[in-house]
């Protein structure tokens, strides 16, 4: 009797001690395998189990942890899709122009109205901590400066184009111990050149996207101070009989947070185009240089190529609750060009560039508005890069710029542009044919407004 007694109370602690045991290590990772078997033998030695209630519960605990195993380590197919981040937008635009007298020896165009859409979808997928991919599809006509496509642009209702505007890698180095942030980026890629402070239109399109590699660090001394350096290579055309026609970008700025809600901020850079004259695919002209003057500059604008330097600052402010206000400026010169006769005129280096404006407000909370002026010279820069929007992508123009936006509902926003373009030079004769014509057809169209309506869907 007192022997059946002690079997059970043995077999009572054994029990308990079992049980004890397996919610202390039912959480265990599969790496504390060893702590594990130890806590088994110590059970097995003070003899609260025996030989095979210490195999069984090790046999549980692996069958524990195979169960959970399966249950966190995802398949290799929702591996393949985590990382991805998908983005895209739609703007439907309505657009009006009204033309005078250009000046120019030509008579002004008619006026017109049309309709257009664009449409814009992509991804970047991190591939390892260090590296990622972007990928962007757009609509388009070809235009390598607008993405857009018009209502009725082509007859018989026929298809839309799609083009890749942004397939690129971007790898992240190292950080030498001084919080160093550094990217490689290559492929054809977002312009890490241009920014968001203020209207940044005189030397590139937005839509524009180069193709070539760039590297860019940014490193913050403090916490309200940071500096950034980019240096890039695009190459305009790949050219097997001579050096490629290609430009070297280099830029460096930085920004700086003061009390009272202000930041001021500023940057220099220089772009060095190189071989342009190798460029020859244009077939009644010399390629880079004879397209760059059918858009406005002159042929004194290369010696044979071109060296730009701009600088551009901004002070914004955000002091007061949902009006947010920033001023800046941008100011750019072409080195290489210099006075010539043209067209049997003498004419100046016409190499300045400049712009000036103020933004305000938070389309969120009320709306944005904004107020510019852009100068840009016959010579200042490439003709083939300048804004489409602002001059129709032209040089040797000037004009104001009037523009407003509002958040409508979440991801949707309606914005007002109103264009204003005049020509900064006219010609000498009078007769059309001077240094600062274009062809009639362009020349009709120099003194002008434009009015955009834009409702812009983001998703």
């Amino acid at each position: 009797m007192l022997g059946s007694r002690r079997s059970a109370a043995r077999a009572l602690v054994c029990a308990g001690v079992t049980a004890l045991f397996m919610l202390c290590v039912a959480g265990a990772r599969a790496d504390d395998g060893s702590a594990v078997d130890q806590i088994v033998a110590v059970l097995r030695e003070k003899g609260l189990i025996d030989a095979a209630t210490g195999d069984e519960i090790l046999a549980k605990q692996a069958k524990s942890e195979a169960t959970q195993s399966a249950k966190t380590t995802p398949s290799v197919g929702q591996g393949l899709l985590e990382g991805f981040i998908f983005s895209g937008d739609l703007r439907l635009r309505d657009e009006q122009f009204w033309y005078g007298s250009s000046g120019l020896g030509v008579s002004g165009a008619n006026d017109n109205n049309r309709m257009r859409y664009r449409a814009r979808i992509g991804f970047t997928k991190q591939i390892v901590p260090w590296a990622l991919v972007g990928v962007r599809l757009v609509t388009g006509t070809t235009d390598y400066r607008s993405t857009n496509v018009s209502v009725g642009e082509s007859s018989d209702f026929s298809y839309d184009n799609v083009f890749f505007d942004r397939l690129y890698a971007q790898f992240a180095l190292p950080d030498p111990g001084i919080g160093l942030a550094t990217t490689v980026t290559a492929g054809k890629i977002p312009n890490p050149f241009i920014w968001k402070n203020g209207m940044d239109k005189i030397l590139w399109d937005e839509d524009i996207t180069p193709e070539g590699a760039v590297i860019t660090t940014s490193y913050s001394p403090t916490e309200n101070t940071k500096v950034y350096a980019t240096t890039g290579l695009f190459t305009e055309l790949q050219n097997a009989a001579h050096t490629d026609p290609k430009v070297w970008a280099f830029q460096t700025g930085g920004s700086l947070k003061l009390p009272e809600a202000v930041e001021v901020g500023a940057r220099a850079s220089y772009y060095d185009w190189r071989a342009l004259t190798n460029d020859a695919t244009t077939a009644t002209r010399t390629g880079f240089v004879g397209r760059s003057v059918a858009l406005g500059n002159l042929p004194s604008a290369f010696d044979p190529d071109m060296r730009i330097i701009e600088s551009s600052g901004y002070v914004s402010w955000g002091g007061l609750d949902g009006w947010p206000v920033i001023l800046w400026g941008t100011w750019a010169q072409n080195l290489a060009a210099d006075g010539a006769v043209v067209s049997g005129v003498r004419v100046g280096a016409n190499d300045t560039a400049y712009g000036v404006g103020v933004e305000a407000g938070d389309p969120k909370t009320l709306f944005r508005v904004g107020l510019a002026w852009q100068h840009i010279e016959a010579n200042a820069v490439p003709a083939l890069y300048t804004d489409s929007d602002m001059f129709d992508g032209q040089t040797n123009r000037e004009g104001w710029a009037l523009y407003g936006s509002r958040e409508l509902w979440s991801n949707t926003e309606f914005k007002l542009s109103l264009w204003d373009k005049a020509p900064i030079k006219t010609t000498a004769s009078g007769t059309g044919t001077g240094p600062f014509n274009i062809s009639p057809a362009t020349d009709s169209q120099a003194e002008r407004y434009r009015l955009q309506a834009d409702l812009n869907f983001k998703f």
